[in-house]
């Protein structure tokens, strides 16, 4: 009688304030269900939102179902808010619960296709190319810091410390300043403190009050959360306190803000005003606009956690069939089972459980998961941004890019300082190509290109052009597809900072064939100007590969002449 008091007890679900040294526990059956719903509540929420991402308008639309439902998911619906998440749920399993950052930037360089990888993450990477390692790759000025793309990527790791929020806590922390830092990092330990406490609470203003608990004392996005709770209290129309939000947080009312701040407002306002009603949670989130795919999605995962996969209405979740279409990462299989993919995840879970003192009895689906009851700590790191942070950040930055490709260009030609270039293919000067000798080829960053820069005094009362050779990259099949990628890529020229011309490298079909362009700097004729030369890529964010729109240089020449020739 005594040990079935006590397993009454236990088995108590503790929905409000947790009593603090005791502990709770769950079926591994439940747990697996919770998870197995926090997974198909970001994929039914990123399916919602995709054709919506910085497209929704203001005001916003009566959409409340996915306009495109979709079949299968395509890269499209393949996105990060899914495929990050997994990459860092690979590398708990493959690393143990505290991988270091070389483990998470290795399986990162393994597995992704650069070209699917966007804003902060895409930085992070092209820094780690160029032996830039965490958590410097997150700084501000290296950095944008403050992004959405932590609190997508390592939210989920919430989900493998069931009830240990301050685990969960610093298991996200961690990872997330490998492209973020501050108020962008508060994210992702925001959202994953919610969702180790999902599995024990249905209480949505209680999930959050944990989540905040854990936020740094001076983080912006504490002090958010205060406001969203407090608007949403006064207000009844969510669409009041999603304009307040935007007055307040919103950078110049930008309607392309990826900050984690102003997106993770949009995440609160779906699950305070959604009632856990799960089409309803995740309409709204989308419906604020901004990273509308992500906010459905992060809202769809904390709301499904609460319900488990068996709560969520079948019209959210039938519609994948317990699949997801692997476009993104490599060396996985093209069509995973969701519910394999929560297994996973479980399966970590119970690890970190019994690291962190709990313990896990019995056998099969009913085994019990026991779990101590933490007590919210606050994170005591202060990371507070500043101008002056930044510009000395950026300032390194830009300096670091500079003494490393130097090397390259110096053999080259002297009088030409590359700048910046991608280093996933280390720029080299190659002896010939396509019958030209010494040829430099670079690869663009995602973000700066290819940059070649040089100060010079233009002859006075003279006509001076300026003459480059360049070329592109031969056709490749891609990978996931088949179809060729042309490597043709885009040239802007300018002076003092200001663009005077541009030139499209591509050629019919993807014949590779060397060309000549010429511009025209004789209205600087007498003035000393920095010239500076930009290549990058013709499609952003289209393509798989990125080696395929590589920069080829057979020479820059500066042609003076007393009189303009008639063709020029």
């Amino acid at each position: 009688m005594k040990r079935l008091a006590i397993s009454v007890l236990l088995l108590v679900s503790i929905s409000a304030a947790p009593c603090f040294g005791q502990k709770r526990q769950i079926t591994y059956r439940e747990y697996l269900d919770k998870v197995h719903g926090g997974w198909l509540g970001k994929i039914a929420g990123l399916a919602l939102g995709v054709p919506k991402e910085f497209d929704e308008p203001w005001p916003p639309s009566d959409g409340d179902y996915f306009a495109e439902v979709p079949t299968h998911f395509s890269d499209q619906y393949s996105g990060d808010d899914l495929y990050f998440p997994l990459l860092a749920q690979i590398c708990l399993k493959k690393y143990g619960t505290h991988p270091t950052y070389e483990q998470y930037m290795t399986e990162w360089k393994n597995q992704l296709f650069t070209a699917r990888v966007w804003g902060a993450n895409n930085i992070a990477m092209e820094h780690y190319f160029a032996g830039v390692m965490p958590p410097k790759t997150g700084h501000p000025g290296w950095n944008g810091g403050h992004d959405i793309d932590a609190q997508i990527g390592f939210d989920t790791i919430g989900w493998v410390a069931p009830g240990l929020v301050n685990t969960a806590a610093r298991m996200a922390d961690h990872p997330a300043h490998i492209m973020n830092w501050g108020d962008g990092a508060d994210g992702a330990v925001f959202i994953a403190a919610v969702l180790s406490e999902a599995p024990f609470s249905s209480d949505i203003e209680h999930l959050i009050r944990t989540g905040q608990s854990v936020l740094p004392a001076k983080s912006a996005y504490r002090g958010m959360i205060d406001d969203v709770i407090s608007w949403h209290q006064e207000q009844p129309d969510w669409r009041v306190t999603r304009q307040l939000l935007a007055r307040k947080y919103n950078r110049n009312l930008d309607p392309n803000d990826i900050s984690a701040v102003v997106n993770g407002g949009a995440v609160l306002i779906g699950l305070l005003y959604g009632d856990k009603n799960f089409g309803r949670t995740v309409s709204v989130a989308m419906r604020c606009r901004w990273d509308s795919d992500c906010n459905a999605s992060t809202a769809g995962g904390v709301l499904g956690t609460v319900l488990g996969a068996s709560g969520i209405e079948p019209r959210w979740s039938m519609i994948f069939h317990d699949t997801y279409e692997n476009y993104c990462l490599r060396g996985l299989p093209r069509w995973i089972q969701i519910s394999d993919i929560a297994k996973d995840t479980a399966a970590i879970g119970e690890t970190v459980i019994r690291e962190n003192g709990g313990e896990v009895s019995g056998t099969g689906p009913e085994r019990i998961l026991v779990t101590p009851v933490q007590k919210p700590e606050m994170l005591t790191r202060e990371e507070v941004y500043s101008k002056e942070l930044i510009a000395r950040n950026e300032t390194e930055m830009r300096e670091y890019y500079r003494r490393k490709l130097t090397p390259v260009t110096e053999p080259w030609d002297h009088s030409w300082k590359m700048t910046m270039a991608s280093f996933e293919n280390p720029p080299q000067v190659l002896p010939e190509y396509l019958g030209r000798k010494h040829v430099l080829k670079a690869q663009p960053s995602q973000k700066w290109g290819v940059i070649l820069e040089r100060t010079v005094t233009l002859p006075a009362g003279k006509h001076t052009y300026l003459k480059i050779g360049v070329s592109h990259h031969p056709t490749i099949a891609n990978e996931q597809t088949g179809f060729p990628e042309i490597g043709a890529w885009k040239l802007d020229v300018l002076v003092d900072g200001k663009r005077i011309s541009g030139y499209s490298v591509s050629t019919q079909g993807g014949l590779v064939v060397w060309e000549d362009p010429q511009f025209d700097l004789t209205p600087y004729a007498g003035h000393t100007v920095k010239l500076t030369l930009v290549g990058n890529h013709a499609m952003k964010y289209t393509e798989f590969y990125m080696a395929s729109q590589t920069t080829y240089w057979s020479g820059i020449e500066l042609i003076t002449l007393d009189q303009p020739a008639s063709w020029r």
